[in-house]
């Protein structure tokens, strides 16, 4: 028996949740963020024509059978994927709240103002700490930092290389690095990683958006080391290729497991760099602040219905954005699908740092590390599902 017939045995859950997710990919092109498992199962889902009614159906008694059989995870998968499939019928069937409570399996819980106030306190105090002034500090002080073109491209293999140190010298769970890094004119981003068929992981920079050297530090962090690059080379590499467990190969968007890829992925810099100075932990902390202001925009527009236009200005005060960046954010937030995702950062930064914070001085371990990149987490049951060392640190 090959290895891949031994895990399709042992996991058969595992085994159909991705089939599912391969026939609904065609007809849901936001669907799946990644795939590293057999090509063969890719080719062979693209011959099928499978209609969007079938694919619920076997979505919905698939995520029945998991949970009976006490998979969770593969339970709130598939039905994401069923989730996924209505709206895509119909892009109204389900209020803002409840669609993010459909799709993540959590509850929401909105951002707590005191939090929101403390952010804006900490990154306009430390502006005015780096010398600027006026109306905005922080708008001013990115204003005067950003840089684009080849300084960009520059700053960005710098953070590369930084990043890659510390995961091969650092990281305790062995891996291997299989990523490109590219230039991309993708007007829609400053840097992101993307998967290319059949299975490899490419880094994308777009040296024309300009950004701050702290904030392209975030970014890269974020993104590959020891962020979303390095959270899926240890689900393909170890979680799926050894240890068989199927679901691993596959990295859907606007699914359960975003919430805690997304959290691995937003304390990624700190995790990377924890003795850091004023510059970064502004640029860092802003991001977060904005995180805030795309998800209580989100709430504003799509839940109440508030104007547009009262929502960009809401984006541009409390995002400390400008009109072209508040606009593109809130394109977003108002695709169907995509605006949902905005509370995937802000629960899974929360979780993933009170499971840093219990976990104590074994935040660096391997048995910590290992279980925050190579497991399967479910939202609600994250830190419960914890190893002993950490759920037992509950104070």
């Amino acid at each position: 028996m090959t290895a891949l017939a031994d895990a399709v045995e042992r996991d058969p859950l595992g085994t159909e949740l991705v089939k599912v997710s391969l026939a609904a990919w065609p007809r849901l092109p936001n669907l799946v963020a990644d795939y590293m498992g057999p090509y063969e199962w890719l080719l062979e889902s693209r011959k099928q024509v499978v209609k969007l009614g079938e694919l619920h159906t076997g979505a919905q008694a698939l995520a029945t059978r998991a949970e009976t059989a006490g998979d969770a995870y593969v339970a709130v998968q598939a039905r994401a994927i069923a989730t996924q499939i209505e709206v895509a019928a119909d892009p109204k069937v389900y209020g803002y709240i409840e669609l993010v409570e459909r799709l993540l399996a959590c509850r929401f819980e909105p951002p707590d103002n005191d939090e929101l106030e403390a952010l804006e306190d900490e990154v306009t105090g430390l502006a005015r700490q780096l010398g600027n002034s006026g109306v905005d500090p922080v708008r001013d002080h990115e204003r005067r930092g950003l840089i684009h073109g080849e300084e960009k491209w520059d700053a960005a293999l710098d953070a590369y290389r930084a990043g890659r140190r510390w995961a091969l010298q650092e990281f305790p769970i062995a891996f291997r690095e299989e990523l490109d890094i590219a230039r991309t004119p993708d007007p829609i981003t400053s840097q992101h990683l993307m998967w290319r068929e059949p299975d490899r992981m490419v880094f994308e920079v777009n040296v024309g958006v300009p950004r701050m050297p702290s904030t392209i530090k975030y970014e890269v962090a974020h993104n590959i080391y020891p962020g979303d690059y390095l959270h899926m080379a240890i689900l393909s590499q170890r979680t799926y290729a050894q240890e068989g467990r199927l679901a691993a190969c596959i990295k859907l968007k606007n699914a359960p497991e975003n919430v805690i890829a997304e959290g691995i992925e937003e304390l990624a810099p700190f995790r990377l760099e924890p003795d850091h100075g004023p510059e970064d932990e502004l640029a860092w902390k802003l991001e977060w602040l904005r995180r805030g202001a795309c998800l209580t925009a989100a709430v504003r527009r799509r839940q109440r219905g508030e104007p547009r236009a009262d929502v960009l200005l809401h984006l541009e005060r409390m995002g400390h954005m400008d009109q072209d960046r508040a606009g593109q954010e809130l394109n977003r937030i108002e695709h169907p699908l995509w605006g949902t995702y905005q509370y995937t950062y802000w629960l899974g930064r929360h979780l993933v740092r009170e499971s840093d914070r219990r976990s104590g001085a074994g935040v660096s371990g391997a048995e910590y590390l290992g279980w925050l990149y190579g497991d399967l987490h479910v939202p609600e049951t994250y830190l419960a599902a914890a190893p002993a060392s950490v759920s037992a640190r509950t104070t």
